[in-house]
């Protein structure tokens, strides 16, 4: 397999699942043997709607601003694990998106240098 910028953006994907979800990227075959078929079946359990549900029970989710950044991360690392490559955001794209969450939800601006 050749290793490609789609895969490295396969990759960040799996790491902010990690992240969000708070678990490993390999999960009991029973649930789908990997975290980003885990979290697609959760999605499409719960109505194809993404809720706290998923995040990491160990956070306090009760900021709801917190709760609305970490979902719209996990858009973006949803994004990032579609399964055609060719339909994943580029690098770039990523942290536009990025920076462009973390502005809208208030925090400090990041600066280019």
């Amino acid at each position: 397999m050749k290793v490609t910028e789609k895969c490295d953006i396969y990759s960040y994907g799996v790491v902010l699942l990690e992240l969000l979800t708070g678990r490993t990227p390999v999960q009991p075959i029973e649930e789908g043997g990997d975290l980003v078929t885990w979290t697609r079946h959760h999605i499409r359990n719960h109505n194809n709607t993404l809720t706290s549900e998923i995040l990491d029970n160990r956070l306090n989710l009760q900021d709801q601003v917190t709760v609305s950044h970490m979902i719209t991360v996990l858009k973006i690392a949803l994004l990032c694990t579609k399964l055609n490559p060719t339909e994943r955001p580029s690098t770039r794209e990523v942290v536009s998106m990025l920076i462009e969450s973390n502005e809208r939800e208030g925090n400090l601006t990041l600066s280019p240098d």
